[in-house]
């Protein structure tokens, strides 16, 4: 048994080394969530991407939990982070200056995908995969990185 779980383990390690960005959640091609080596997690939504510190993001999906819970209507805070529930309308999302309004059924779907996207970080952490260095593709002629960017006519 140890033997086939030791070769799962190094099959999800060898999967995960090969990107910089890692899913960790989905709700559709618009709306997910994924994280970077950089320890940052990205909460995309529609043509808005929000970025959290892990902290923030856990302090995030655990008052969306706490909204869950309330009764409607409610609001919950935790310092910047802020969620109001109002019977059968769009519960508000705020973080910081930015709002989202979800109807009630995407505010459940977004619950839920937290706690999946906590989940699969708390995987990615605990696999230390980001622990080793990004392997760097050097170009293959030293001139090449300057014919990424286009220069004026000027």
């Amino acid at each position: 048994m140890y033997h086939v779980f030791h070769e799962v383990r190094i099959l999800v390690r060898a999967q995960m080394m090969a990107s910089h960005f890692m899913p960790l959640a989905k709700m559709d091609d618009q709306r997910f969530i994924a994280a970077c080596r950089h320890g940052i997690v990205h909460l995309t939504w529609g043509r808005v991407t929000a970025r959290f510190r892990q902290d923030e993001f856990r302090r995030l999906v655990h008052l969306l939990e706490r909204a869950m819970d309330a009764s409607p209507p409610a609001s919950v805070r935790d310092r910047d982070l802020r969620v109001t529930t109002r019977l059968h309308e769009d519960c508000e999302l705020q973080m910081g200056s930015l709002v989202l309004l979800l109807p009630p059924a995407d505010f459940q779907e977004f619950a839920r995908v937290g706690q999946e996207a906590v989940g699969r970080l708390d995987e990615i952490l605990a696999s230390k995969v980001w622990d080793e260095p990004e392997e760097e593709e050097a170009p293959s002629n030293p001139l090449e990185q300057f014919r990424q960017f286009s220069f004026s006519r000027n």
